[in-house]
């Protein structure tokens, strides 16, 4: 017999309280909670032994959702990879596909565990990105920039201190036909 629709209610409206609190510990927290009973693991159906997959002896059990797992015939990596690859797996579908509450339970937490992915490699990548913003003072005739301590700066050096972005210098063609008009007479 199948998980109860009130079990997974249940679940569920754990991780929501837990949620409030710090990310990971919320996560581990509501899998040792509610959804850790998962009774198909992979090393186990398998008599794997590779002590070395990150799934190996794994409490969660969930092998879909950790990364850099070493199924044979799923693509290693992170849960977007191989997701496709363990729908087809039967460790998976044995433990997901046993009723539809079991199903629509695990569903969720294979949306909930993507969207924290995608919130997880969103913070990264916006903890690794300098940004420009405010007001910066130009001047209107040579374009410097003045800082913080009222210095004027060449652009590209204000640019490049206060970014990441680095400069690859060019001419644009109104400036090369007013620098170089002998080069474009006949346009």
């Amino acid at each position: 017999m199948g998980k109860s629709i009130e079990d997974a209610i249940n679940n569920l409206r754990t991780f929501i309280e837990l949620s409030q609190a710090d990310e990971k510990t919320a996560w581990n927290e509501w899998i040792t909670a509610t959804v850790n009973n998962i009774d198909v693991r992979c090393w186990e159906k398998k008599n794997c032994d590779k002590k070395i997959c990150p799934a190996y002896l794994n409490s969660c059990g969930r092998c879909w959702l950790i990364a850099g797992t070493m199924c044979g015939n799923c693509p290693e990596g992170e849960f977007a990879i191989k997701y496709k690859s363990c729908l087809k797996c039967d460790i998976f579908q044995g433990a997901v596909f046993k009723d539809p509450v079991t199903e629509l339970e695990e569903l969720i937490i294979i949306l909930i565990f993507n969207f924290r992915q995608k919130h997880n490699d969103l913070q990264k990548a916006l903890e690794n990105t300098k940004m420009l913003s405010g007001l910066l003072p130009i001047c209107s005739s040579c374009r410097k920039i003045r800082d913080d301590e009222g210095y004027w700066k060449q652009i590209e050096e204000y640019i490049r201190e206060h970014s990441e972005a680095e400069f690859s210098h060019g001419i644009c063609p109104d400036c090369a036909k007013k620098l170089y008009p002998l080069w474009y007479k006949d346009e």
